[in-house]
């Protein structure tokens, strides 16, 4: 390693490794002094180099490990040995030791002088891994609150009495307690929700009973029992929600949506909420909506490599309708973003239409879907057109016209990207005409449809493999990979994945590329079996069969993938 190269300033290593311009890193320093930002966050914030870039250049820089810092448990013993004003200091968060060890994951490896204090208050040799500035702060600002438990939350609720429970003006007005700190109910929906973030749930469901308020929580696609509310509290707590999302606390007997933005730590977490009038009052569904777990790169999406070099092939036309499909909550809109940050650039012009905004991106215009103020997506289309565009996110087809307007614009010379509900790739060509597009547009506009599930990923801290697999497969008539041995795997269940086996979700694909010979079955209205056919006989793998295939490389269990595709008879 260049003997100088660690006491150059950030910005300066970026800039001699090509990452940066020196005119980027002047305006982001300027930036810097202005808003009082770290570095790294302010060339995030402009869109000249992802804090995940930084973070990557910076280990292979200092040869250290990059770490993803959400996915960890930190024991109390642990944190206690920086403290928090040390922490905040260095950028700099212990995540476990040894007898002799200490490791700390770092925003900048190379700062020799933190590793050295650091060395001489804990007394132990300090095991440097690194990640981004904002996971980094994120996590400081989280492990180190001291807060009551949501138990203990709701025992000083009970020990209020009644009449404090049911005195909701405070609430209403968003007053705080005589003591500076927020009534107890704000506390206790602002508890729910923040251990809802910090165990990745997608979805709050606060659930009305004849005697009971029960709260569940949708993690990795599947529901959990979180917390039961006594009942008395679930008009207060029913209240807060709807304030939060700026929805009529007096109107019980209608639905309603709202939506609301809070932070967690320092992340920025949208949330939207919806209400619904049931026969013990009413169910509200909070959806979280956490950049912070969003993935840009396309090899974490879990294609395979043949998989991944077929779709960034069609990613490369230059215009075109490609298509991702699946039903809600598969990941359609992780794999549109992710597809969109590959073909990004200066040289483009990209725009969005989004219902919501579920991750905001450098260099690209985001429009945000009001469907009561006149912006449909169908509007909103017909406006980006006069936009002088090169790519265009359609959130979601809903209906002919959009369908319409994104077929014309591919005709015109524009790359588009959009989702549609159907079940298989294959199924997206009837849906498509029984919308009302014309089939003859489709062989001239359609380039690419890929289809996707989410499975869940066995716990690497629990995961074992299970014995006569080829039994196994030979019971369900499932034939396995030829090229891999049989082998399959399961999650025994620990404490890190709280006894479920699994932890996180993996797409499983399957990419219908259209060619000439698609042309005249699209022109005489086949059905989805023929499209099926002619992908498999160019060697198409299905979503089952990627199902399958990852069941046998240990990534999920056969029973995840029979769960999410259920075989026809």
């Amino acid at each position: 390693m260049d003997e100088r190269r660690p006491k150059m300033r950030l910005g300066e290593r970026l800039v001699e490794a090509g990452l940066l311009t020196q005119t980027q890193l002047d305006l982001a320093l300027r930036e810097q002094k202005r808003t009082g930002k770290y570095l790294g966050e302010v060339l995030s914030d402009l869109g000249f180099v992802q804090q995940e870039v930084i973070a990557d250049f910076l280990a292979r820089e200092a040869r250290v490990k990059v770490v993803r810092i959400e996915k960890l448990t930190i024991e109390k013993e642990v944190l206690d040995t920086i403290p928090f004003s040390v922490a905040k200091r260095f950028q700099a968060i212990p995540i476990s030791k040894n007898e002799k060890t200490l490791t700390v994951v770092m925003a900048d490896p190379f700062n020799v002088s933190a590793i050295d204090s650091l060395e001489q208050l804990t007394g132990l040799k300090i095991n440097v891994v690194t990640a981004t500035v904002r996971e980094i702060l994120n996590s400081i600002d989280l492990h180190y609150t001291k807060t009551d438990s949501i138990e203990d939350t709701i025992d000083k609720l009970i020990d209020e009495g009644p009449e404090k429970i049911q005195d909701l003006e405070a609430i209403m007005m968003g007053e705080v307690g005589e003591a500076g700190a927020d009534p107890p109910i704000i506390k206790l929906v602002d508890q729910i929700i923040t251990r809802a973030v910090n165990n990745r749930a997608s979805d709050i469901h606060f659930e009305p009973e004849e005697k009971i308020f029960r709260v569940r929580v949708r993690i990795d696609g599947i529901l959990r029992q979180d917390i039961l509310i006594p009942k008395p509290m679930q008009a207060a707590v029913t209240a807060r929600l709807k304030i939060m999302g700026e929805m009529d606390v007096a109107e019980h007997r209608i639905p309603q949506d709202g939506r609301a933005t809070i932070y967690v730590g320092r992340r920025e977490i949208n949330l939207r909420l919806s209400s619904i009038p049931t026969s013990h009052g009413e169910n509200i569904v909070v959806r979280i909506l956490d950049p912070a777990t969003q993935i840009l790169d396309m090899k974490s999406l879990g294609m395979s490599q043949k998989l991944l070099d077929e779709f960034r092939h069609i990613l490369n036309v230059p215009y075109g309708v490609i298509l991702v499909t699946g039903p809600t909550g598969s990941g359609k809109t992780t794999t549109l973003y992710s597809a969109l940050n590959e073909v990004s650039s200066m040289e483009l012009s990209v725009y969005t239409l989004e219902d919501p905004i579920e991750y905001r991106m450098p260099l690209i215009r985001q429009t945000q879907i009001n469907e009561d103020a006149g912006m449909t997506f169908s509007a909103g289309l017909r406006a980006i057109l006069r936009q002088d565009p090169d790519v265009v996110l359609v959130g979601e087809t809903r209906d002919t016209e959009t369908a319409m307007l994104m077929i014309r614009a591919a005709l015109t010379g524009h790359l588009v990207f959009s989702t549609l509900h159907t079940n298989d790739a294959a199924g997206a060509i009837p849906r498509l005409v029984d919308m009302g597009v014309e089939p003859y547009l489709l062989p001239a506009s359609l380039v690419g449809i890929l289809a996707q599930r989410l499975v869940r990923i066995i716990c690497p801290h629990c995961k074992e493999e299970i014995p006569n697999a080829d039994n196994i497969f030979e019971q369900l008539k499932i034939t396995p990979p030829p090229e891999l041995p049989p082998r399959l795997w399961r999650g025994r269940g620990c404490g890190v994945c709280k006894e479920t086996g699994y932890s996180g979700r993996i797409g499983i694909f399957e990419l219908i590329r259209l060619d000439e010979r698609f042309h005249e079955p699209i022109i005489r209205r086949s059905g989805a079996p023929t499209y099926l056919r002619l992908a498999r006989e160019r060697g198409m793998e299905t979503m089952f069969e990627d199902g399958i295939r990852k069941a046998v490389q240990g990534m999920t269990t056969l029973e995840e993938v029979l769960r999410i595709i259920r075989l026809e008879e």
